[in-house]
């Protein structure tokens, strides 16, 4: 996302009191936004007002009071917008709320007041600068997405990753204080009602159908699997895609619990902590999921920062199959030295057995790319014993090339 300069808000403004005075639609939702506040504040009125429309009859009300005592002239039209932006601003996420509304929108991007992009489907964002007036207005409607994800910002906390509902999407809220930058920015994914299939996903071009072949084949095996790529590439999306082929139960944990599972499936989530409710880790849950024994664990997403997390889905004996999502690029070089190096970090007393571990409950990884800005299987890869060493090599069944993750020259060494 690139800034856009010359890109500036022009206020909107109306006249009042007899043409003596101006007014910015700003300031005048601010101005009606506060009276409603204090009109309906923790009143009767306010919590019999559980529909839609019985809360704009409220914020009518108080536009009409608003435009009386100041005298302002405005169209019809102008009223209805002004009325749509408050209520918008007390019951909704303000400037966002059109973005949210819209199926084609599947990321929000946010740095600050001043910048802020979209983007439609899988192609690459586009700006939508600016949607808010100040760092104020952006504050306001941040905290009410954490509020509604049941979480909220604390000084200990600058990154926060939770999850809510807006509507039947599924949302994926990513905060940054500015603890750690000069304001507060966001990453907001939405996903659609209803996941995509493999069948899917190989009408959108992201993988070849002998390719969603092999992957239902691994889903219905015993052995596990990582699927790797960089943020934003499909990861989610393609191991919800394989949950809905498993077809048995298992358990799933994730940081902001964007899948749509089937009811087989038992979700595992951190929370932040809000009022008086302790914060609950990831790592964590993660010990309370294997405590569960279930036949198979989703992991979404094991990080190399966070690698103690690892340990404990490595160590047991009586771990169960497991598939990860692993925040990585896909080239096989960089790729097979993160997963090494996370194994080794995991544990680092244990020597090498983490990573031989590693090696063997997850013998296969898939890795996903953006590619020319649409979403593409790069590859499938199998862990493969050699006579000659201790360590496997990491060999690719399928390597993108042309256009496409193409079958290579090289054997499957486990039956599928």
């Amino acid at each position: 996302m690139t800034a856009n300069k010359g890109h500036h808000r022009e206020p909107r403004l109306v006249t009042g009191r007899g043409g003596t005075r101006l007014f910015s639609i700003a300031a005048l939702a601010e101005r009606i936004r506060e009276e409603f506040m204090l009109e309906f504040r923790d009143t009767e009125a306010l919590r019999e007002a559980d529909t839609p429309s019985r809360r704009m009859r409220l914020v009518l009300a108080v536009t009409d009071y608003v435009v009386a005592v100041e005298s302002i002239s405005m169209t019809s039209d102008d009223k209805a917008a002004l009325m749509q932006r408050v209520y918008s601003e007390l019951f909704g996420y303000g400037a966002l709320d059109p973005f949210l509304a819209d199926p084609r929108v599947t990321t929000i991007a946010l740095n600050g007041a001043e910048r802020a992009a979209v983007r439609y489907g899988h192609d690459e964002l586009t700006d939508v600068s600016p949607l808010f007036e100040d760092g104020d207005q952006l504050q306001t409607i941040v905290d009410r997405l954490l509020l509604n994800a049941g979480a909220s910002l604390v000084s200990d906390s600058p990154i926060i990753e939770t999850g809510l509902n807006v509507g039947d999407r599924r949302v994926s809220l990513s905060v940054v204080t500015p603890a750690f930058g000069v304001s507060v920015s966001a990453d907001i994914r939405l996903h659609p009602q209803s996941p995509p299939s493999l069948d899917l996903l190989v009408e959108q071009g992201v993988l070849s159908a002998e390719a969603a072949d092999v992957l239902r084949r691994l889903t219905t095996s015993n052995y596990g699997l990582v699927i790797a790529g960089e943020t934003e590439t499909g990861k989610t999306t393609l191991m919800n895609a394989l949950a809905l082929e498993y077809g048995g139960g298992g358990a799933a944990v994730e940081r902001t619990g964007e899948m749509r599972l089937p009811e087989t499936f038992v979700r595992f989530q951190p929370t932040w902590g809000s009022g008086d409710a302790a914060p609950i880790a990831f790592g964590e849950r993660l010990i309370e999921s294997l405590s569960a024994a279930p036949p198979l664990l989703m992991v979404d997403e094991v990080r190399a920062d966070d690698p103690t997390a690892v340990a404990p889905l490595l160590r047991g004996e009586d771990a169960p199959r497991q598939w990860w999502v692993f925040r990585g690029a896909p080239d096989h070089k960089r790729l097979q030295s993160a997963l090494g190096m996370l194994a080794r970090r995991a544990e680092p007393g244990a020597g090498e057995a983490l990573v031989h571990a590693l090696y063997e409950r997850l013998p296969f990884v898939v890795s996903v790319a953006r590619i020319q800005g649409r979403l593409k299987l790069f590859s499938i890869a199998e862990w493969q014993s050699r006579i000659d060493t201790d360590y496997p090599d990491y060999v690719q069944l399928f390597r993108y090339d042309q256009g496409a993750a193409r079958r290579t020259e090289a054997l499957f060494a486990r039956w599928l």
